[in-house]
């Protein structure tokens, strides 16, 4: 994928006629809606979705059925009826709040409720709506009658359609309906707000201050919706208002930082403090960390917050402590000890800030919302990119008025892991998010080859300006040190050719599979097995038999022959790497891996080396604990003879070694650019003074070197919408996950009849964790699709870029033998060596099936 000027073939948006999406939208509805007919319910999508893109009126279909099934998980009921058909009704359910519906108008639909959800779905309807107009379809023959009686003499409506093309401020599609006086007359005009009340601040809160007296007063009425609108804006205006006075005075503090903040450091903190919330999106090395305490330090020197929160990655806390330290003295503390220690110390807390990890804010919730921080921050905010985990969920159910969310990566993968992470931040920017892939996506023809680029990037990056704010290296940071990139071929031996080969027909009987049916979740979650186990062949099969071959490598040295023995030529080309970089260039160097066992064979099989220049290396995985995590951290910057760190991807994110490391060696690439500009970062940012070099360690055969295309296609996406300016982008081939799949295996291998067979036998468990780091895998959809549907992807499901594999289950199961018994059983061969890994993987299946409800 490439970022340039979209090309003349591209494919235009899937454009239907009204009515031909009315006849298909009426069949997708059919029985999905209660006893509201299909009809009605395709005539009002027509309506909220004008643009006439097919792919976005499916998706608001969808959506609208999806509300439409929890209101029926929640039981909803009417609990006050209006006595004429047009009117006030009031739903709720057993325990639980209840929210007003106005029924406006039944043909066409015309509703207004006043929950959240339908003043941002942008669907004219949510699920308290659709249970009213299902009562009321119990009585196809009722009169539709208008409640009698007096009526304020003007009425506040809004429309809840979000424009699609373009982001509009949402007061200006109130309307005023009536006739109005004094100073609410002269700010509506002809019905619309004038431009001039919506701008300045003061003059946005004063009026709705006005409205809000107005309405308690009973001379303005107001439809529910609006009256949602109106206490939501209001208190958004009166924060921003508090920000901006406060501005001057906190800008000011910042000349007590023990530090100086770089112009354009300076300039991301004032654009935090002028408005309470950001996300703070700048590239990796410009000092977000820095930016963060100066925040802190500004909004507590002037009183304006006395408790803050900082979330971030367990093994940052000690590097946010120092860094924290070095810039400012306002009072911190590391959130540490016991259970009882912990609790203690939130008690205590009436001043000054906290630092506590992601898993710890799960653990000690309930205390940290006892706090009340006036004050959050997350560090890695990706930690929040997937909206239904726990972190997402805990995150987001706090409160504070300030808010600051730090990341170089806010979109790896989907459009739905930037929402989430802007949710914390605005929770209103993106919506509906219902709409964001369908609207942001381009298919071909008729999505039959899936995803084939985005488009509107203009209308995302309007939508994220107001609350976002990104700078470059490139662009801030003239005199960074060069960074040079080199990618050293390696060749696989003939034992992992072989090993490799022998997976390309299961692989291939899998894909045929999926072009005739979507793929059930463990025949999914087998692909990524095998897929992955290709990845780790290519870094050699000494890694694949880790647990047959380390007993007898670990009290042993290295040796040419040894090494050739292991089929694992990775680790000779590393050797070579590390005796120039290490022992003849005298430089520190961090070595990255997915896998903690390819990183202890390679600290293994360097170790002489470093050894026999009186250097040592030490290690920063997830396995060790967080004293020895920091204590490797102060060694390889303090210690001369520390001249080599070995890290997983937990430690690809948030470290700063640039004032200790020079060159960074990469044992194979990931699948994500992100993860690998991660890596890179650790040394290449702010304050780096040497030259960097880059290393990564690629096996030109198989899948290792045909991932570079996806690596590509995904870096494009991203850097399209953060770092350019095009309004759309083009994939270079097919953007389903099939399509990925089949540019990794082809050419594909002609499918024998007993491999298609042999497939129906073999499937991991459903979740099973057989990765080495100890994590458990990314959730798999349930039925992996062949090619996306006619709607194309909806945020809920499908990805712009290809999912995640780094954690996917990885056992090799190549040399087994399975035959069928003739009393129907399996009877299952494998040789020595993979006796082991297959007793974990059945163990696995079966603790799985028996969580199986």
């Amino acid at each position: 994928m490439t970022d340039c000027d979209p090309p003349a073939s591209l494919p235009a948006p899937i454009l239907v006629t009204d009515d031909e999406a009315r006849a298909a939208l009426v069949e997708h509805a059919h029985r999905r809606f209660g006893r509201v007919s299909a009809e009605r319910i395709a005539a009002h999508i027509l309506t909220v979705t004008p643009e006439r893109d097919w792919p976005v009126r499916l998706a608001a279909l969808e959506a609208l059925a999806r509300r439409w099934a929890f209101g029926e998980r929640d039981a909803l009921r009417i609990a006050a009826r209006s006595k004429t058909t047009l009117g006030t009704y009031r739903v709720t359910r057993t325990a639980g709040a209840s929210y007003a519906v106005e029924v406006q108008s039944l043909d066409p639909i015309r509703t207004s409720c006043a929950c959240a959800d339908f003043v941002r779905s942008s669907l004219g309807l949510c699920k308290h709506g659709l249970v009213v107009l299902d009562a009321l379809a119990k009585s196809p023959r009722r009169r539709v009658t208008v409640a009698q009686g007096p009526r304020p003499r003007a009425s506040l409506r809004w429309d809840p359609r979000h424009p699609a093309t373009s982001a509009v401020d949402r007061l200006s599609r109130l309307r005023l309906e009536g006739t109005a006086r004094g100073a609410l007359a002269q700010a509506f005009v002809d019905g619309s707000l004038s431009p001039a009340v919506l701008g300045a601040s003061a003059s946005r809160l004063a009026l709705l201050d006005r409205l809000s007296a107005t309405i308690a007063r009973g001379t303005l009425g107001a439809e529910p919706a609006a009256l949602t609108l109106v206490a939501e804006e209001r208190l958004r205006a009166a924060r921003v208002l508090e920000c901006e006075r406060g501005q001057k005075a906190a800008t000011a503090a910042l000349r007590t930082l023990k530090r100086t903040l770089y112009p354009y450091q300076r300039e991301g903190v004032q654009r935090f403090l002028a408005r309470g919330r950001l996300l703070l999106a700048d590239d990796m090395g410009l000092g977000k960390t820095t930016q963060a305490i100066a925040c802190c330090h500004a909004l507590f020197a002037t009183g304006r917050v006395r408790r803050g929160l900082l979330v971030v990655p367990a093994a940052l806390k000690p590097q946010w402590k120092r860094e924290w330290d070095a810039t400012t003295d306002a009072p911190l503390t590391r959130v540490e000890g016991s259970p009882e220690e912990r609790r203690k110390l939130y008690a205590s807390l009436t001043s000054g800030f906290l630092v506590v990890g992601y898993e710890q804010l799960l653990r000690d919730f309930e205390h940290v919302r006892a706090l009340a921080p006036e004050l959050v921050i997350l560090d890695e905010a990706q930690r929040i990119k997937n909206w239904a985990t726990k972190s997402a969920q805990y995150v987001k159910s706090l409160s504070p008025a300030y808010r600051l969310v730090l990341t170089g990566t806010p979109m790896e993968n989907r459009l739905d892991e930037l929402a989430s992470i802007v949710d914390f931040v605005d929770d209103v920017a993106l919506e509906p998010k219902w709409r964001l892939a369908p609207l942001h996506s381009i298919l071909e023809g008729d999505a039959s080859r899936g995803v084939v680029g985005v488009r509107n990037l203009d209308l995302l990056r309007a939508r994220l300006e107001p609350i976002s704010v990104r700078r470059l290296r490139a662009n801030v940071l003239a005199d960074l040190p060069p960074r040079t990139d080199t990618r050293v071929p390696v060749e696989l031996t003939p034992a992992q050719r072989t090993e490799h080969a022998s997976l390309d027909q299961p692989i291939a009987g899998l894909m045929h599979r999926a072009e005739r049916r979507p793929l059930t979740q463990p025949e999914f979650l087998r692909l990524m097995q095998l897929l992955t186990t290709q990845r780790m062949i290519c870094n050699g099969l000494a890694q694949l038999r880790f647990d047959e071959v380390w007993p007898r490598l670990a009290d042993v040295e290295p040796s040419p022959h040894l090494l050739e023995e292991l089929f694992a030529p990775k680790l000779t080309a590393l050797r070579a790497l590390v005796a120039e970089l290490v022992v003849t260039q005298q430089r520190k160097v961090v070595i990255f891996s997915q896998w903690r066992k390819m990183l202890r064979l390679a600290e293994w099989s360097v170790r002489d080396v470093l050894r026999g220049d009186g250097a040592r290396a030490v290690f920063f995985t997830g396995a060790e604990s967080p004293k020895l995590r920091e204590r490797a951290i102060v060694e390889l910057h303090d210690d001369p003879a520390t001249r080599v760190m070995f890290l997983s991807d937990a430690g690809g994110v948030g470290l700063n070694l640039q004032r200790a490391a020079s060159a960074c060696i990469h044992l194979e690439l990931p699948w994500n650019p992100a993860v690998l500009e991660q890596r890179i970062g650790r040394i290449y940012r702010l304050g780096q003074t040497l030259p960097i070099d880059v290393y990564s360690l690629v096996s030109e055969e198989g899948i290792e070197a045909r991932i570079a295309g996806i690596v590509a296609r995904k870096r494009a996406v991203f850097v399209s919408l953060f770092d350019g300016t095009t309004d759309e982008v083009r994939f270079d081939g097919a953007g389903s996950f099939l399509a990925t799949v089949r540019a990794l295996i082809e050419p594909a291998p002609e499918l024998s009849d007993a491999v298609e067979e042999s497939l129906d036998d073999e499937a991991p468990s459903e979740g099973a964790d057989l990765t080495d780091e100890g994590a458990a895998p990314a959730a798999a959809p349930a039925a992996a699709p062949a090619a996306a549907p006619a709607a194309g992807p909806t945020v809920d499901a499908a990805p712009l870029a290809p999912p995640e594999v780094e954690q996917a289950p990885a056992a090799a199961v190549a040399g087994l033998k399975i035959t069928r018994l003739e009393d129907g059983g399996l009877r299952i061969d494998a040789p020595p060596g993979l006796a082991g890994p297959l007793a974990d993987v059945l163990a696995m299946l079966a603790a799985a099936l028996r969580h199986t409800p």
